[in-house]
Order: C-alpha cells, then sequence, then structure tokens
C-alpha cells in the first residue's frame, strides 16, 4: 500500500529530477552555441560565461535534492 508519506517525498524528487534534466538541457546547449560558432553569441558573452557556471551548478544541486527526496521516499 502507498503512503501519504512516500507521496509526499516523491512529488518534490520527480519536481527536482525535471529541474535536474532541464538544466542538464540547458547546459549542453549552451556548450554546443559556444563552440558550433563562435559569432553567434558573440554579444551575450558575459550571460553565456554567467551561465556556464550557474547552469551545471543548478543541474548539481537539483540532481542531489532529487536523489535525496527519492532516498527518503524509497526508505518510508
Amino acid at each position: 500500500m502507498i503512503s501519504i508519506r512516500k507521496v509526499l517525498w516523491a512529488l518534490p524528487a520527480a519536481f527536482f529530477a525535471a529541474a535536474c534534466a532541464f538544466f542538464v538541457y540547458y547546459t549542453l546547449r549552451l556548450a554546443y552555441v559556444n563552440l558550433a560558432d563562435a559569432g553567434v553569441a558573440s554579444h551575450r558573452q558575459a550571460g553565456m560565461y554567467i551561465g556556464a557556471v550557474a547552469f551545471p551548478l543548478a543541474s548539481l544541486v537539483f540532481g542531489y535534492l532529487s536523489f535525496r527526496c527519492g532516498k527518503v521516499a524509497r526508505s518510508r
């Protein structure tokens, strides 16, 4: 039987997993845009440098949170 606590921990785990996947996608997209053609985004270099740090960091944080919430949901 599924308890309400499992559901209450599984929902944030799914949300954090989706957020992690989103930021992984944007990290890969940013790397592709930077490596494919240097002139495409030359006018917005500052934002790309911020994204190069923020997107992988956000994906790691959301991945960790998803892992921890999923672990708690499985143990209850």
